[in-house]
């Protein structure tokens, strides 16, 4: 069953923050979990027609972030790494690129790892509206699970400049006249435009799984270090008893984090650490002090905590406290 999205009518919308958890909610009706994985302040916008089961954004951030995402069930998403020739994304910790096509139904999460500066296009249609344009202009039935696990296809410069720019049309219009979307007449011909041109670059046979089975397994393996984490922030964990709560050796778990995520354990762990202490001083207040909510997080040295913090953020802790 499709989960519809929040919007009662269809709407373009332009959303900025300057906070990682919130650009993470600003993509309507996906879960979305996101943390700040490089030094700066942080700068985020989402452009966005949503209408119903069809939403098409664009999504920008200045820090480079680490996503874990899943759009409403019953949808399928299609993304696109911008700009074209950018480096640096991963999708399910594969390393991806602008000719390169991915896919996602919203049965079961995902993950990217999206650089500075860099964004995405993104397109979320019914997943049963989609199977059928395709079938009816490939002339070749789909298998029922397509959209089950992600999925990529490599595009030609003529489809990636085609799909691509579909996506910067609608909302380079959208955004100038979102009055179009008041009319019923406008919203079928826009949703038919991007149903026959995706349609017609997305080949079915060509669409391959993202990751093996092996590259899973090691995704899996980050999930579970992160869960460990937020599970029991009260007891920060070392690498060493990562290896042993996870029946892992060292070796193991550095392939792991370097595949998927492109770091070590370590950074990573210290990483969500900080990116904890910031959600904390943005929505705890006055509550408990800062020296409290970082101590709360494993950060016993307050100097090292505040030079990491600010090395991270741009900011210093009582500065986000204030703004939060």
């Amino acid at each position: 069953m499709l989960v519809q999205p929040d919007a009662a009518a269809a709407c373009f919308r332009i959303k900025r923050t300057q906070d990682v958890d919130i650009h993470a909610r600003n993509l309507a009706s996906w879960e979305q979990h996101y943390e700040q994985t490089s030094p700066g302040a942080f700068e985020g916008e989402v452009r966005e027609l949503l209408d119903h089961d069809l939403q098409v954004f664009e999504e920008a951030a200045s820090c480079a972030t680490s996503q874990r995402c899943r759009p409403w069930q019953g949808g399928v998403w299609v993304g696109l790494a911008v700009p074209e020739h950018g480096a640096g994304l991963r999708f399910m910790g594969r390393p991806s690129h602008g000719l390169q096509l991915m896919l996602a139904g919203g049965d079961t999460p995902f993950d990217l790892q999206v650089p500075a500066g860099h964004g995405l296009y993104g397109m979320v249609l019914d997943k049963q509206q989609l199977a059928r344009h395709i079938q009816a202009l490939h002339q070749q039935a789909l298998p029922a699970d397509w959209a089950d696990v992600p999925r990529v296809q490599a595009l030609t410069a003529l489809q990636r400049y085609r799909l691509a720019g579909m996506v910067r049309e609608v909302l380079r219009c959208l955004q100038a006249q979102p009055e179009a979307l008041h009319h019923e007449a406008s919203r079928r011909s826009l949703r038919e435009a991007l149903l026959t041109v995706l349609s017609d670059v997305l080949v079915p046979h060509m669409l391959s799984n993202a990751v093996s089975p092996r590259q899973l397994r090691r995704q899996e393996l980050v999930h579970r270090v992160r869960e460990l984490v937020f599970e029991h922030p009260e007891q920060p964990l070392s690498v060493a008893e990562l290896c042993t709560r996870l029946h892992v050796t060292r070796r193991t778990l550095q392939n792991g984090f370097q595949e998927a995520l492109g770091t070590s354990p370590a950074t990573y762990l210290r990483t969500v650490r900080l990116n904890a202490v910031r959600r904390a001083l943005r929505t705890q207040g006055t509550e408990a002090t800062i020296a409290d909510t970082a101590a709360r997080w494993g950060f016993w040295h307050m100097g090292h905590f505040s030079q990491e913090y600010k090395a991270l953020f741009g900011e210093t802790p009582s500065r986000t406290r204030v703004v939060g």
